[in-house]
């Protein structure tokens, strides 16, 4: 996520002692399991019983959603078993592929219009070559996290490698090994007890959002140096134990994605870039200044984030300056980190995308419709948001964006 960030210092103990215990432990399973005979039958009613348990126990007006953050929570869950499924129901870490993380129609953890993201599910005692090309993206980097196993949310980071360290051709080709042993020559990335994914991201400043061209766009491959021979099917086995790990998946990230409003002021507190005050910003900051051990974090960033709240009249005006960096944007999140509709409305703008005045400073445009001036991002008509931007690599603190809010008809 990059971001995809809220991961971050989120503490989702928490969140998971509200859902405690496994799969096998969900008496309800059991018994679906055994009246039917299947250990996969059970793990799919468990998988089941764990979206009931997250709406029961998480998606409550009590714990400070309105409800439409409630309606729309219901969708945000549906996006989490959606990605489940996706990453977990035929994942094979002993042969692993990258999948991406999110696309226009599946979205979670802070997703970036402008960014693609993949996972894929590694193996502590095994090696892998990554095979890939930068391409036109302005920032590549990788990272290892470590107990995400069998479907479990990210804990950590093990170790980091980006473009700015790494051996890449004329032609933008690039290799990585990923093992224990440091290898002769090359790029290298350390595996350790627990490692448990590879999370790779790909900045890109187009004019159109790379997240909206369709198929595969990013050239990437990961192969096992050490494969193990191919195992039988163990069929009822089998199904289950992944059904299992669609639900740890679902249930983890479901404590991260719906975390307790009434908590929201103590941590903005606790980040210091994130506002408490709607329609104003903070100055940016990183990640780091909370916890430097954390997952789906990106500590080469600096971030600013706010609410913006607006009648049907009104537009929230931002002005301010880019730093000297790899890669800037803003965008439009809802209450879960979902970023709005990017494949048909303009609801982000990174650095070549937006026009400038004629002093190089910049005046962006929040609102419910169309102003007729430059740099509108579009609200989809939602009365509150959020408004997130990423800096990457700053060679200066990025400053504090200036805001101020205006009757929109005033601004044609």
């Amino acid at each position: 996520m990059d971001r995809r960030d809220f991961m971050k210092s989120v503490g989702v103990a928490g969140g998971l002692s509200m859902m405690t215990g496994g799969l096998a432990e969900v008496a309800r399973a059991d018994d679906h399991g055994a009246a039917q005979g299947t250990a996969a039958r059970a793990a799919m009613r468990g998988l089941l019983d764990t979206i009931r348990d997250a709406e029961d126990q998480l998606l409550r007006p009590e714990r400070g959603f309105s409800q439409e953050e409630l309606a729309e929570a219901e969708r945000s869950l549906a996006h989490l078993l959606y990605t489940g499924l996706e990453f977990w129901l035929e994942a094979n870490p002993q042969r692993p592929v990258f999948r991406r993380y999110v696309t226009p129609t599946r979205k979670l953890l802070g997703c970036n219009p402008d960014s693609i993201y993949y996972f894929a599910p590694i193996q502590d005692d095994k090696s892998y070559r990554i095979k890939g090309n930068v391409g036109a993206a302005v920032f590549t980097s990788f990272t290892i996290e470590r107990g995400s196993h069998e479907g479990h949310a990210a804990r950590g980071s093990i170790s980091a490698l980006s473009d700015l360290d790494m051996e890449i051709e004329s032609d933008g080709s690039y290799e990585i090994v990923v093992s224990r042993e440091k290898p002769a020559k090359g790029n290298w990335m350390k595996l350790e007890d627990g490692a448990s994914q590879i999370t790779t991201r790909h900045y890109h400043e187009s004019r159109h959002s790379i997240g909206t061209v369709p198929g595969t766009v990013i050239p990437i491959d990961l192969e096992v140096i050490d494969p193990e021979p191919l195992s039988p099917n163990v069929g009822d086995e089998s199904v289950a134990n992944h059904l299992e790990w669609v639900a740890n998946f679902v249930r983890e990230h479901a404590a991260m994605t719906f975390q307790d409003r009434r908590n929201a002021f103590e941590m903005a507190k606790k980040l210091g870039w994130v506002s408490t005050e709607p329609n104003e910003f903070t100055k940016p900051g990183q990640w780091a200044t909370v916890a430097g051990d954390q997952a789906y974090g990106n500590t080469h960033a600096w971030y600013a984030q706010a609410r913006y709240a607006l009648e049907p009249d009104e537009a929230l005006v931002m002005t301010g300056r880019f730093p000297d960096c790899r890669f800037a944007n803003v965008v439009l999140w809802n209450s879960f980190m979902q970023s709005y509709d990017y494949a048909n409305r303009q609801i982000s703008l990174n650095r070549n995308q937006i026009e400038y005045e004629e002093d190089g400073s910049f005046r962006i445009v929040v609102a419910h419709e169309d102003p007729g001036v430059p740099n509108w991002i579009d609200t989809e008509g939602r009365g509150t948001g959020t408004v997130y931007w990423r800096y990457m690599f700053p060679t200066s603190k990025p400053k504090r964006v200036r805001t101020k809010v205006v009757k929109a008809s005033t601004l044609g």
